[in-house]
């Protein structure tokens, strides 16, 4: 949701007085991959979903707090309205609110769709961590955009074999991402729109996913209104909080 997740992610930090050129390709990816958090944030985003089968929208509150914490809950449609989606740290969590179920992600599903996206739920719980899980490199510079590469480190349990970023030097926002599986085949690509100066930073407000073996099909989102470092509820990013959230 990014933030991503996240998919949109999921989620860059305060600007910095430092030029882009003097800033290396892993401060770079970490204010790119925390850009909708800060300390905290609160919003909306609309999240649209086009398979080669069927399209439909959700519509999303979203919460954060640091990179660690993210909590969405959908307001429409009515029929899936209070289905929500904890993440603290590595875990998460859905709640199903018709069922009144709890269910936790194990690690045998982190693969899988998040919501009938094209995001995953592994997505969620790392794609904010880039550059603690990936050694970075800038590989191309000029004044409209800067190229960084990205390869797992040794240690690293990551799904891509390698993550490559285009970035905007001046707004130091994502121009767009493209994934290569072990094998070096691009098979993913996530663009971004609408840059927006919200507070102390430039923001994408729109993500689009582009599985790239199934080119009519994407994921985007979009978000309708987004604030950062608010006061959140306490106790907001646990379990109760979710059955609360009805």
């Amino acid at each position: 949701m990014i933030r991503l997740i996240c998919l949109f992610l999921f989620l860059l930090m305060a600007a910095t007085n430092l030029g882009a050129e003097e800033l290396t390709a892993q401060q770079l990816v970490k204010q790119i991959e925390t850009q909708y958090m800060g300390e905290s944030s609160e919003g909306r985003t609309e999240m649209t979903i086009k398979t080669s089968d069927w399209q439909r929208k959700l519509v999303m509150k979203i919460w954060s707090e640091g990179r660690d914490k993210f909590l969405t809950r959908i307001i429409s449609p009515a029929k899936e309205r209070g289905i929500c989606t904890l993440k603290v740290e590595n875990n998460i969590w859905n709640y199903l609110p018709r069922i009144d179920r709890m269910i936790k992600i194990p690690s045998s599903l982190m693969g899988d769709s998040w919501m009938g996206s094209h995001l995953t739920n592994d997505d969620l719980v790392k794609e904010n961590k880039i550059d603690k899980l990936y050694d970075l490199k800038i590989i191309a510079s000029s004044s409209k955009e800067i190229v960084i590469s990205g390869v797992p480190r040794k240690d690293a349990a990551v799904v891509w074999g390698k993550i490559l970023y285009v970035v905007d030097p001046e707004k130091r926002t994502p121009l767009y991402v493209e994934y290569f599986d072990e094998e070096n085949v691009k098979v993913r690509r996530i663009e971004f729109s609408e840059v927006e100066k919200i507070g102390d930073r430039w923001v994408p407000k729109t993500m689009t996913v582009k599985p790239l073996e199934k080119p009519e099909e994407y994921t985007r989102m979009r978000y309708l209104d987004l604030d950062f470092n608010v006061e959140l509820p306490d106790r907001l990013f646990t379990l109760k909080s979710l059955r609360n959230r009805r």
